[in-house]
């Protein structure tokens, strides 16, 4: 009797929860599509472009575009993947992103293209005839690519919230103290001060300083700025066997023994005529890595989204060094001090004051996020300009910040104690990014 009771409760019970499974699978949502990541890679290849051609569009106001056109990707399809959320709620007083309609379907591929046409044309609002060209030809050519792809629906809803999303974003960015920029990249109200140490034009143009107010804007990350300023910089003097004499005389020297190969590097990395901006360049790193890995198309979104952050908060970091401490900068150093009037640096020196370095925190924060999502130890190829100076293998992302950051003190730019400051600057800055939750 005991063993027919038995068998008859097992019985039930098993029965019961393959009734459960199933309701509970029923209630789940579909498999969600895979989306390769190209329309997201196409639109950052077009920003390489424009930020290379659109006047205005230096390091500092391409870093804020890239970042905002990122954000708009990541926020336009991730209500495409179950397991994503928005991460406005954690950005500094930013907007809240309206729902989808969850009985409805979306082809999101589609709602990022929208998004990202709309928000170009904002982000680069004196774009030139042929670039607002280019921005309508590349969302033209995606749109008549999605046709048979999914119904008309799926793209009209996809598109609409797509726009919507760049909408709100743009709104918000008009707030952040960086708005239109590229219009106004120095400032009449700017007064630099003056006295032993402190920032003076530089040769050979000898420019108004760039971005004076850039370290009070607002960054995406809540604070961020404040809480990763480096330590204050070696006293300045002009005594033989000080610590800041020795440093600038161990980059006078170095200068005098630079190899072909040293000059290669300094250019690579080099803000420079033909070649790309530090955040373009960095950007076409990971739009290598994104092809490389094959990643899916809300896989790029984040982590184009989370290094356009990365990279935005980092300048705004640095900026903020730079204009607390306005030291001098090396040429101006080595001419007045040294003597050595004719002494020039192998790329002209940015009208900026010396302390912190933007390559070296930038670059470090950058390989902050890259090796959150590949690894510490990821061997890769950056083939950014192959033509021009051959392609460049770095066995981790630490290395590849390292040469960028270096690269500065080999140029005759910065000090050697302002890289290595700037190292640690841009790793805190990125380790606060990467404190983004992406995932529900």
């Amino acid at each position: 009797m005991k063993k027919t009771i038995l068998t008859g409760i097992l019985l039930y019970t098993s029965i019961f929860s393959v009734l459960l499974i199933a309701c509970v699978k029923e209630q789940q949502p579909q498999q969600q599509n895979q989306y390769d990541a190209q329309v997201a890679s196409s639109w950052m290849n077009l920003y390489l472009r424009l930020t290379k051609v659109t006047p205005g569009f230096n390091s500092v106001v391409a870093a804020r575009a890239y970042a905002y056109a990122g954000l708009t990707m990541y926020e336009s399809v991730a209500p495409g993947n179950k397991n994503l959320q928005s991460i406005m709620p954690q950005l500094n007083d930013a907007p809240s992103i309206p729902s989808v309609q969850n009985e409805k379907k979306y082809y999101w591929p589609a709602s990022a293209n929208a998004a990202m046409a709309s928000i170009t044309k904002k982000l680069f609002g004196n774009a030139s005839a042929a670039s607002v060209t280019a921005i309508d030809s590349l969302e033209n050519d995606w749109n008549n690519r999605f046709q048979n792809k999914a119904s008309a629906e799926e793209i009209q809803l996809a598109t609409e919230f797509g726009k919507q999303v760049a909408t709100i974003i743009v709104d918000w960015s008009k707030t952040d103290g960086g708005h239109e920029a590229f219009n106004n990249t120095t400032s009449a109200s700017y007064t630099p001060p003056t006295g032993d140490g402190m920032w003076v034009p530089t040769a050979p143009a000898f420019g108004k300083p760039l971005h004076p107010y850039w370290g009070n804007n607002r960054s995406f990350i809540k604070n961020i700025a404040i809480e990763t300023q480096p330590a204050v910089p070696i006293p300045f003097s002009t005594q033989q066997g000080s610590a800041f004499y020795n440093e600038v005389k161990y980059l006078f020297d170095r200068s005098k023994q630079l190899s072909a190969a040293d000059s290669v590097t300094v250019k690579f990395w080099g803000d420079i005529t033909g070649n790309y901006n530090a955040p373009a360049h960095a950007a076409n790193i990971v739009t290598q890595l994104v092809k490389g890995k094959n990643l899916t198309l809300h896989d790029a979104a984040i982590l184009y989204c989370k290094h356009g952050i990365a990279y935005s908060d980092a300048l705004i970091s640095s900026f903020k060094a730079k204009y607390q401490y306005n030291l001098l900068r090396p040429i101006s150093y080595i001419r007045t001090v040294f003597e050595e009037t004719s002494w020039n640096s192998v790329i002209p020196t940015p009208p900026h004051p010396e302390y912190a370095s933007n390559h070296a925190v930038i670059s470090s924060a950058s390989a902050q996020v890259l090796a959150a999502r590949f690894g510490n130890n990821f061997m890769f190829t950056d083939s950014t300009y192959e033509v021009e100076y051959g392609t460049r293998v770095y066995s981790s992302f630490q290395k590849y910040a390292e040469e960028a950051a270096m690269s500065r003190v080999l140029g005759g730019i910065h000090y050697h104690f302002t890289a290595l400051s700037g190292l640690e600057q841009g790793k805190k800055v990125g380790n606060r990014v990467n404190q983004l939750v992406f995932l529900k």
